[in-house]
């Protein structure tokens, strides 16, 4: 009995210890120079061969705050990314569109929504954000299923992964662990996420030079790519597990969110 109760009491301190593990410091979120009305257009490869175009645009936006987001003031400015995923070849019939929306200053999550069509199948996600959980809710032809998940301390969207990386300070050897919230499999995976150097990227506007971000998550590594200079814009990503690459081949710039000052 006494063993048991040892076995247990380890278990119990074993199971503690994860719930607590230190992730670490969470570097300071640098807010780049968000344009609105900002779209680029990138080719998506996979064994080398170009299958889907993903168009991102940014919208501004502004709305009444929420207390569980323990909002200050009552107009809270929001940024609206979505990305438009559809295939090049008419023989395909694929559409993935994907919209997000977080507070423009320090990017938490406020709601998520997803809508995917295949030949085959459909269905559509959204997920609101509260404070320490999120609502999400999945939509089949079989029917309807929601769900509360609870969220650990420190946490992102995974649907708004390329756009909030755009915020990581740009410094090689910066590293923190975090989690992310992937509505589609209602939980949340743990990564590390490392800047490593200056990379020289061929793209469909030409050369641009950018620092590499490699996210590790629990099954595979994927490496972004983000222009040096403001407003740090995403260039494109690496999966070599997937065979998998994305590179931008256009953008259209918009205005700043504010005029310059009068002369």
């Amino acid at each position: 009995m006494s063993t048991l109760k040892v076995v247990l009491a380890a278990g119990c301190l074993l199971v503690a210890a994860c719930m607590v593990e230190d992730l670490g410091p969470m570097p300071a979120l640098q807010t780049p120079q968000w344009q609105d009305g900002e779209t680029s257009v990138y080719q998506v490869t996979r064994n080398d061969s170009a299958v889907y175009r993903s168009t991102v645009t940014l919208a501004f936006d502004e709305e009444i705050g929420s207390e569980d987001q323990d909002d200050s003031v009552r107009v809270v400015p929001t940024l609206v990314a979505t990305n438009v995923v559809e295939p090049l070849s008419d023989a395909e019939y694929y559409f993935d569109s994907v919209q997000v929306v977080f507070r423009r200053d320090d990017v938490a999550p406020l709601r998520a929504y997803r809508s995917v069509e295949t030949d085959i199948s459909e269905f559509e996600i959204s997920a609101r954000y509260g404070r320490g959980r999120v609502q999400i809710e999945k939509q089949t032809i079989d029917g309807s299923v929601q769900q509360e998940l609870r969220l650990p301390g420190r946490f992102h969207s995974y649907d708004m992964i390329q756009t909030w990386l755009r915020c990581i300070p740009l410094v090689s050897g910066t590293t923190f662990r975090d989690n992310l919230v992937v509505p589609l499999e209602f939980r949340t995976v743990p990564v590390k996420v490392l800047v490593l150097g200056t990379k020289l990227v061929t793209t469909g506007v030409g050369d641009i030079m950018c620092r590499e971000i490699v996210l590790i998550l629990p099954n595979r590594e994927v490496k972004f790519w983000y222009e040096l200079a403001q407003p740090h814009r995403f260039v494109g990503l690496s999966d070599a597990q997937n065979a998998t690459q994305m590179l931008l081949q256009s953008y259209q710039p918009a205005h700043a969110d504010s005029l310059p000052a009068a002369p």
